[in-house]
């Protein structure tokens, strides 16, 4: 944990993972002190105030920045910042150097850096795959991240580093929860791929409780089992079945509109149709044998913890 004169610092702190996790770090009887959080607007400012964080104002895209002085102070440092989904790989791959060149690796302790498992990419109908995949499909902004994981492998043991890849991260206010959500509150078809796609899920509070036990883990066993880790509960599930656990637990049925690929793609912008087109079976396999315990280890679960509004 921090001392007093140590700090957190969140990149992307006004973004759904990055108050989320500021919400948990800040919590009652945390003992993890000040953490401060990367914003570029008013708007996300107060967000991170609410939180319980401390905003900093800048941009990982301007390297010679004021923020750069909150990253270097920092024993802990956690990326989730993550480009627009209609930017080039480019731009991830510019935030990420930016703040490696950044951070001071005699005070630094750990930085986690979270990519997404899309990284990893497309699994064929029946199989799945971990960390230890050689031939990588990479979907929506998989390709963007390989310039950092391969930044991170070539830095060498100056800096302690974790790669987190969550998969479909689900609360309120994530697109496709929502997406579903409206769709049976209006009485209307949720629009999926035929046959549906195949996800890896994770509650956000797991992910959040994960990102958290990757910022402290033993370096030693990281150093064995992996420093590339999956965040992702038990059981990789069809879409369909997502919806049908959100039918449950709002207590209303649902319709299901099964398309081609090729339909979604002319129904849909390019991003949302390929995130609806693309299996991925991922297994949080060396996230479990680090140590991690999920709080939601099923899809199932986690949607029934979020108290949806029934109707």
């Amino acid at each position: 944990m921090t001392t007093s004169s140590d700090h957190v610092f969140v990149c992307g702190g006004s973004g759904f993972i990055g108050l989320n996790l500021i919400r948990h770090l800040t919590r009652p009887g945390s003992s993890w002190g000040a953490v401060k959080a990367l914003v570029r607007s008013a708007e996300g400012a107060a967000r991170v105030r609410v939180a319980g964080g401390e905003p900093v104002f800048g941009d990982l895209l301007d390297e010679v920045g004021a923020w750069r002085g909150a990253a270097a102070g920092a024993a802990y440092v956690v990326n989730c910042a993550q480009p627009a989904v209609t930017s080039s790989p480019s731009e991830r791959s510019a935030m990420d150097r930016s703040l490696l060149r950044s951070l001071d690796t005699s005070r630094l302790r750990r930085v986690v850096m979270v990519f997404g498992s899309s990284y990893f990419g497309r699994t064929e109908e029946g199989d799945s795959l971990d960390e230890t995949v050689t031939m990588r499909r990479p979907t929506g902004l998989g390709p963007s991240y390989a310039p950092g994981v391969r930044a991170l492998r070539s830095i060498g043991e100056d800096l302690d580093w974790v790669a987190a890849f969550p998969g479909g991260v689900y609360g309120r206010g994530t697109w496709f929860l929502e997406h579903c959500l409206r769709s049976i509150q209006r009485a209307e078809p949720v629009v999926l791929r035929d046959p549906p796609a195949i996800w890896p899920y994770i509650h956000i509070e797991d992910c959040v409780r994960a990102l958290e036990f990757l910022m402290t883990v033993d370096r030693a066993r990281l150093d064995v089992l992996g420093r590339e880790v999956i965040l992702a509960d038990d059981e990789p599930v069809p879409m369909s079945r997502f919806v049908d656990y959100m039918s449950q637990a709002v207590g209303k049925p649902t319709r299901l509109s099964l398309l081609s690929e090729e339909a979604l793609r002319e129904l849909l912008p390019p991003f949302y149709s390929g995130q609806l087109s693309a299996n991925m079976a991922h297994k949080n396999a060396r996230l479990k044998r680090l140590g991690f315990d999920l709080k939601y280890p099923h899809v199932r679960e986690g949607i029934l913890a979020l108290d949806l509004p029934r109707h």
